[in-house]
Formats: C-alpha cells, sequence, structure tokens
C-alpha cells in the first residue's frame, strides 16, 4: 500500500483519488479552495441553479468505467440523461440548422434540408471517416499513456500534419458545414488553423455516443464523487494549498503546505495547471527537460460564462444553440429554475467586446427585459492550446519523469473536456496499480 497525495480536486483528481483508493492505496487530497469538484460546480442564486462548467459529455462509458471500477455503479449515485434534441446552430447568414446527435441518418437528413444532398453527402463521410481516426486514437492515445512513438502506419493514418481548416476546405462545399467543423477546436479554445484535423473525431463520437447530462446538473456529479471519496476512506483537506513537491535524487518524497506542514507520500498525483506544477512546486533536477517542455505551451481560451435568470416568455431553445460568429456564442438552457421562469448559460468563445445582452440581442435573442438574475463563473482552466500537432508531445505526460508524480486535468494528456479527462485518471491508476 502506498501513502498517495492528490493535488486538487477537480474532476480528474476526484477520480484518480477514488480509483487509487479502490486499488488498496491511501489517498489524501489536499484541495486550496473550499469545495471539491473544480469545473463541475453549481453556481446558485435568486432561486435558479446553473452548472459552473461542464453541462454535458460524450462517451458515457468513461464515467461508467469511474464508478464501476471505483466501488458501486454510476447509476447508485447519479443518472445520465441522453440530450435528444438537436444542437442548433444559427449562422451569420441567417440560416438555421438543428443537427442531431447521436443518429447518422436523421444528420444526413438535416443538412440536406439545409444544403442540400450533395453538402449532406459530404458531411456524413466525413464523419463516416472519423472512426477509423477514433479507433487508432483509441489504442494509441486516449487510453493508454501518451508513448514516445506511435506505429508508423498510424500517423500515416491520422495525418496530424493536417489542420482542422484545411480540412474543412477540402472535405466540405458548404461553408456553413465547414463552420459546424471548426466549431469542434473553438469551443476549446484554439483556433482550427492550429488544431490537429484528427480533433474533428469527436463529430464521430457524438454521433456515435450521443450527448449526456446528468439529472439534477454536473454539480451531483461532483456530489458523487465525493461521497464515494468519503465511502473509500479517503482523507480530504480543502483550504489546503500545496506550495511544494518535496523530492529526493528524482524521487517523490510528499508535499509542503502553505502552512509550513509536510506530508510524506511516495505518489503524488497533480490535478493542478502542469505549468504550476512544473514551474512553481518541483525543483527537482529530474523534470528540467519536462519544465522545458511544459512552459513552452500556451493555455487555451477559456469561455467567458454568464448564467442568466430569465422570466417567461422566453424563445424555446433546445439544450444547446451555437451563434456563429465572432465571438461564437452558445446559449444552455439546462439550469434549474423557478416555475415560469428558465436558467440559461451564456458562453462566450473569443475575446468578447460587447456585453453578453448585446451579443443575444444582434444576434435576434432579445430577452434584456427578461433578466432577473445574473451570474458569473470563475474561469477555469481550459487546458492547453493547440498549436500545430506538436503541441500533443509538450503537454504534460501522466507519468512524470520523477519517479512517483503523475499528472491529470486539462493541461495534461489526454486533454481537456469530461471524457479526456476521466480517461487520464484511468491511465493513471493502471499506471500505478494495486497496493
Amino acid at each position: 500500500m502506498a501513502r498517495v497525495i492528490v493535488i486538487g480536486a477537480g474532476l480528474a483528481g476526484l477520480a484518480t483519488a477514488v480509483r487509487l483508493a479502490k486499488l488498496g492505496h491511501q489517498v489524501t487530497i489536499c484541495e486550496e479552495s473550499d469545495r471539491l469538484g473544480g469545473a463541475i460546480g453549481r453556481v446558485e442564486a435568486d432561486g435558479f441553479c446553473w452548472d459552473a462548467g461542464a453541462a454535458s459529455t460524450t462517451l458515457p462509458a468513461a464515467l461508467r468505467d469511474l464508478f464501476r471500477k471505483s466501488g458501486r455503479p454510476i447509476e447508485r449515485l447519479v443518472q445520465l440523461e441522453p440530450i435528444t434534441e438537436p444542437r442548433r446552430h444559427l449562422f451569420s447568414d441567417g440560416s438555421i440548422l438543428d443537427l442531431p446527435i447521436g443518429d447518422r441518418a436523421p444528420q444526413a437528413a438535416a443538412w440536406t434540408d439545409l444544403a442540400g444532398e450533395k453538402a449532406a453527402k459530404r458531411w456524413t463521410s466525413l464523419v463516416d471517416g472519423y472512426g477509423e481516426t477514433w479507433q487508432i486514437l483509441r489504442k494509441t492515445s486516449l487510453e493508454p499513456p501518451l508513448h514516445n512513438r506511435i506505429p508508423p502506419k498510424a500517423v500515416l493514418q491520422l495525418k496530424p500534419w493536417q489542420s482542422l481548416q484545411r480540412v474543412a476546405q477540402r472535405s466540405l462545399d458548404d461553408e456553413r458545414a465547414r463552420t459546424v467543423l471548426r466549431y469542434y477546436a473553438t469551443q476549446h479554445g484554439s483556433d482550427p488553423k492550429l488544431t490537429p484535423a484528427y480533433v474533428g473525431v469527436w463529430s464521430y463520437l457524438e454521433r456515435t455516443f450521443g450527448r449526456w447530462t446528468v439529472q439534477g446538473g454536473f454539480g451531483v456529479l461532483a456530489d458523487a464523487l465525493a461521497q464515494r471519496a468519503s465511502e473509500r476512506k479517503i482523507d480530504i483537506h480543502t483550504g489546503a494549498e500545496v506550495v511544494a513537491v518535496t523530492t529526493n535524487s528524482g524521487t517523490v518524497t510528499g508535499v509542503r503546505l502553505a502552512d509550513g506542514t509536510e506530508l510524506p507520500a511516495e505518489i503524488v498525483v497533480s490535478d493542478i495547471d502542469p505549468k504550476d506544477l512544473y514551474g512553481r512546486l518541483v525543483d527537482d533536477p529530474a523534470a528540467k527537460k519536462v519544465r522545458r517542455k511544459v512552459l513552452s505551451t500556451h493555455q487555451a481560451q477559456a469561455a467567458y460564462v454568464v448564467h442568466l435568470g430569465l422570466k417567461d416568455p422566453v424563445p424555446d431553445l433546445p439544450f444547446e444553440t451555437v451563434l456563429h460568429g465572432s465571438p461564437t456564442v452558445v446559449v444552455r438552457t439546462g439550469g434549474q429554475a423557478p416555475a415560469g421562469h428558465h436558467a440559461w448559460s451564456v458562453l462566450v468563445h473569443g475575446y468578447p467586446t460587447d456585453d453578453v445582452l448585446d451579443l443575444l440581442v444582434a444576434r435576434g435573442l432579445h430577452i434584456r427585459d427578461k433578466v432577473v438574475s445574473r451570474q458569473t463563473s470563475a474561469s477555469w482552466l481550459a487546458g492547453v492550446a493547440w498549436e500545430g500537432f506538436r503541441t500533443a508531445r509538450r503537454r504534460a505526460a501522466n507519468v512524470s519523469p520523477v519517479k512517483g508524480l503523475y499528472c491529470v486535468g486539462a493541461g495534461a494528456h489526454p486533454g481537456t473536456g469530461v471524457p479526456a479527462t476521466t480517461l487520464g485518471a484511468a491511465i493513471v491508476a493502471d499506471a500505478v496499480g494495486k497496493a
């Protein structure tokens, strides 16, 4: 049995902690804030409740595996619900696309109605092709640690040197279809011109596995993981800022807290920004090379999020509406609200030069006089911005060159988002192994 300290209690940190505790290790969580969950939290005010960060996910199997591998099935604590409404896309030319999620034929029909049969066939063919991409990424990157060398055949099939922008231009002949494909980079704070084309695989994952939300909001998921941590006898310290990871000759010995307390450990798992970890907390010579690599990356631009409590009547929108333009604005309608009211979350991807309400009105959503509550989410780590395909190698690996040190979370491999951070936790748990 190893003594394990997890720095940070976001989704990835909690997921790693409960997995390692189930494997028989003695686990302690040190969280700087006074609450658990990180970006999977809540904002509550005036009788409304909104998801602070994530509100849906694809690859529900990743969450199911997390709960199964840490104790009881997820259904004992959390009810995953499929999102059955299409995602609405409003384009700058005024056209509207309600694109179904989780079904190939309805997607093709929606594109045919909007742009014609040729455009529909091109979109369907492109998404079909991402099926092979998914299998390659799953086997080489998303389930195992990122290896130093990916098989040459896999590299040739992935074509990482091609950007999402280039594939959109070459494979799709309708500008609106190109815009939808580029959105898979935009929503994660990256430039489609610098994002590898294989990131478009999320279009295939959504169509194949659908998108899922949590009954009662994603904050329920944080509560469930906190309960699972309690069941696994994990020692949780909130308000505990870690200021150093202590090492000896390239091996972890524990952590030091801001109050001077030193906690010994054979394993330390970091769920904080790897730039902070390697730039501020770890000074062991074994980290020199990875420090230089990680510090060369740039953070992806987090969405600016405003939560609105609205009174009836308001426009009838699906779970998610994307207002394409500069900046791209996304409206989520899945919050909890009193009778006769609605809870919307508005995410701005880009640099907003106007107030959120002005942006909505300019895109045709005239709800200014309906606002009865307005709240803002704190920014969260959005991961590493794509700056070409080599970015994957500069992102922090799950297994550090410092023995006993591991990285999970949005800034580490395999990337940001609920599925990726959950998969990263699984990689670390497998690497550490049973007690």
